[in-house]
């Protein structure tokens, strides 16, 4: 029976319930501040909880890029794009392990998503991207490239409407109806004292009050991804070492997986965990290399510094260009050569000139008069380095990338080459960025129990899913993913509620 394992209650009216709740929203991010959004707007008493001080996890601290069809930087710019191509993309980064109808539903409702968060306080700039591996020009920003540029204005529109927000308030298990079926409550604890240390298991710390909390409708569990679990995520993949440094926020365990995992939930894809190709060993987490990579990868060339020439393609998916990285940066004696990726002074005008101050002034990014300079500074060949750049200058006149097929995109009209001092360049390495694994959920984001059936009253949006991105996430998916799965959850939940009602 579902729930039989940690069910504590062995009658529903032994229950001394603290708090009663319509919906309630387990996460803070993307995901879940769109579906405490969607909840309170269809009448729903809606609390949201985090087990963390601050609000909007990996959301608030990511580059906030926004992949989607049919936005109006694109339709203003001539951009053709399909939802086809859309999928088909996802499809080809994820080594076709996507489940096909999550995806579909991504594509199609990745513009509405977009419309409703313009409608609740949050800005898009006049810019568009090309991400690596998508076909097309598809990924805009919010006003600046901060994930938290979505996040505060949806918790903020939710409060407003009459929503409750709670940090420190961890999930601890689900509670059940007699049957083990129903998803009936939760049990938590509040004031929870969350520990910065990524070795810890978090099972360890028993901080904070315990309460119960009834759900009438649904809990959406929004609790994201497992990345800075290091224990965890070596166990599933060996190579993810403790000294391999981790994009994500501290807070990103798999706590809520595991409690999940114990109720008999069915997951997928856990094995599959993402390393993001534009971290730098110079700044210590997500940081701003990854911002100044997308016009470096997209205008202009990486490089192996022990001999100057290109390695990959720059605009290829996150897997291809990390596993190439990690591939060539070793030594025979142990000791690493990081990669070098660098654009000239126009390639670089396709990021807020504010993002590549910040990262000069953190010594992340160098800035360079000369090739020569760059060259001496990163101890490249010099005359490997300028065969490069005058072999990809050449290929941007002509059109056609003859050595990586990489393809060129217009900015601001032309097609930026290599040519233009001063040049910016910043070292490259492959950091843990997203767990493509989670729980399995169908198109309503109704959760699955082991035997194929749905767990009523339990739902889940975003990077605590399994199943849309198969092997490994195009760049810039998230968000529409976490912003249509969250709306999508929240709708179940409420539908539910009515149901039971």
């Amino acid at each position: 029976m579902m729930g039989m394992k940690t069910n504590l209650f062995a009658n529903e009216e032994d229950i001394q319930w603290d708090e009663e709740w319509d919906v309630i929203v387990a996460g803070s991010g993307f995901a879940g501040s769109a579906a405490l959004c969607q909840a309170i707007d269809l009448g729903a008493k809606s609390l949201m909880i985090d087990k963390m001080p601050v609000l909007g996890g990996n959301s608030a601290i990511n580059g906030g890029a926004f992949s989607l069809v049919g936005s109006p930087q694109q339709e203003k710019r001539g951009i053709k794009d399909s939802h086809e191509l859309y999928v088909k993309d996802i499809f080809k980064a994820g080594l076709g392990l996507n489940q096909r109808e999550l995806v579909e539903v991504i594509a199609k409702n990745g513009y509405e998503a977009y419309k409703f968060t313009t409608q609740r306080g949050v800005f898009y700039r006049d810019n568009l991207g090309h991400f690596g591996g998508h076909s097309v020009p598809r990924t805009i920003w919010p006003a600046i490239n901060s994930g938290g540029k979505i996040t505060l204005p949806l918790q903020a529109y939710a409060k407003k409407s009459g929503a409750t927000i709670r940090t420190r308030v961890i999930l601890d298990d689900l509670i059940f109806n007699k049957s083990g079926k129903k998803v009936i409550g939760i049990k938590v604890r509040e004031n929870y004292k969350f520990s910065f240390d990524p070795m810890s298991n978090e099972e360890d710390n028993k901080s904070g009050i315990t309460k119960y909390y009834k759900i009438n409708g649904g809990i959406v569990m929004a609790t994201g991804g497992f990345a800075y679990d290091v224990n965890f995520r070596q166990k599933l993949d060996p190579k993810l070492t403790p000294d391999l440094d981790c994009t994500n926020h501290y807070g990103a365990t798999g706590y809520a997986l595991r409690m999940m995992m114990k109720n008999n939930v069915k997951t997928r894809d856990l094995g599959w965990i993402q390393l993001g190709p534009w971290g730098s060993p110079d700044e210590k987490g997500f940081g701003i290399s990854p911002v100044f990579a997308i016009p470096a990868f997209a205008y202009g060339v990486m490089v192996d510094a022990r001999t100057g020439k290109r390695f990959v393609n720059e605009l290829a998916d996150r897997k291809i260009r990390a596993d190439a990285i990690l591939n060539i940066h070793e030594n025979p004696d142990g000791s690493l050569t990081h990669p070098i990726v660098f654009c000239d002074s126009v390639g670089a005008t396709g990021t807020r000139k504010e993002n590549v101050y910040r990262g000069i002034h953190k010594k992340v990014i160098r800035k360079f008069d000369t090739l020569k300079e760059l060259a001496n500074f990163y101890k490249i060949p010099y005359e490997g380095l300028k065969k490069t750049v005058d072999d990809y200058n050449k290929y941007v006149k002509n059109g056609k990338d003859e050595e990586m097929d990489k393809p060129f995109f217009k900015l601001r009209g032309k097609t930026p080459d290599i040519s233009k001092p001063p040049y910016y360049a910043f070292r490259a390495i492959p950091k843990v960025h997203h767990t493509m694994g989670g729980v399995v959920i169908d198109t309503e984001a109704r959760v699955y129990g082991k035997d194929d059936k749905v767990i009523e009253g339990l739902f889940a949006a975003g990077e605590a899913v399994g199943g849309p991105h198969g092997a490994s996430r195009l760049g810039s998916c998230a968000v529409p993913d976490c912003l249509v799965f969250g709306r999508i959850a929240a709708k179940s939940a409420v539908k539910l509620l009515k149901q039971r009602v």
